[in-house]
């Protein structure tokens, strides 16, 4: 089978590594139905301090060639999906005094940059893989959703931090540069199966693929650092898009 040789991609790569088995999943872009999957138990040890991907990294090497064979495109990028005892969830409030005027989303947004900056300072081995608005607490009265222009004397919005150890990125990283293999996304793992836990037919990776989709109307979307400063505001949230 020839690769295309098109820049344009067809399918979507999602590959989760837990500390006992490795699943890779390949999925037609804009459609997403599912066109391979495979499950493979592996020590990852992903559970301790010392990591070591020797096993995993044998069977990603033959995953390549299995994903390239079936999708007929060369595989250099990925969405990767982890499952470690090491990831931390963070929960944090910030209030503003609205002073009686409208609330306006910019407000929101501010809040939640300054939460995010926060986290970084303190958890500086620690970064940030998703951001989740859990509530908003308006004049005493808690929504679920961002009620934007009423009037009010102050506001809090909760948010959850869920955060990965930089050194476990790092490694992985390198891992994935060795196969000359870009990582689009880093997704965590339970985060994302809470969210089809009650659909059996449904696999780790699909999970991971509705949550990039935007299953999760709460979650804040983390935009790279090279694109905050245009336009940063305008991408932050999924149901402000």
């Amino acid at each position: 089978m020839l690769f295309q040789l098109m820049s344009k991609k067809n399918f979507d790569i999602y590959l989760d590594l837990s500390p006992t088995k490795l699943s890779v999943g390949a999925f037609k872009k804009f459609s997403g139905h599912s066109s391979f999957f495979r499950e493979y138990n592996c020590a990852t040890n992903l559970d301790k301090d010392q990591l070591n991907f020797e096993n995993a990294n044998k069977i990603i090497e033959k995953n390549i060639f299995e994903i390239e064979k079936a999708t007929g495109e060369f595989l250099n990028d990925i969405y990767l999906m982890i499952e470690t005892p090491e990831s931390i969830s963070i929960n944090f409030s910030l209030i503003k005094d609205n002073e009686g005027k409208k609330i306006e989303k910019k407000s929101v947004q501010y809040l939640v940059q300054d939460a995010k900056q926060q986290i970084l300072r303190s958890y500086n081995s620690k970064k940030i893989i998703h951001i989740i608005i859990s509530n908003y607490v308006i004049d005493n009265i808690s929504y679920n959703y961002l009620p934007l222009d009423i009037n009010c004397n102050k506001f809090s919005v909760d948010i959850k931090f869920i955060c990965f150890p930089k050194n476990l990125i790092k490694k992985l990283e390198e891992v994935f540069n060795n196969h000359q293999i870009f990582i689009n996304k880093i997704i965590c793992s339970n985060y994302a199966k809470s969210f089809t836990k009650n659909d059996s037919c449904i696999n780790v990776c699909e999970s991971g693929l509705k949550l990039v989709q935007g299953i999760n109307k709460k979650e804040v979307a983390i935009v790279p650092r090279k694109l905050e400063k245009k336009g940063f505001f305008e991408r932050l949230f999924h149901f402000f898009k």
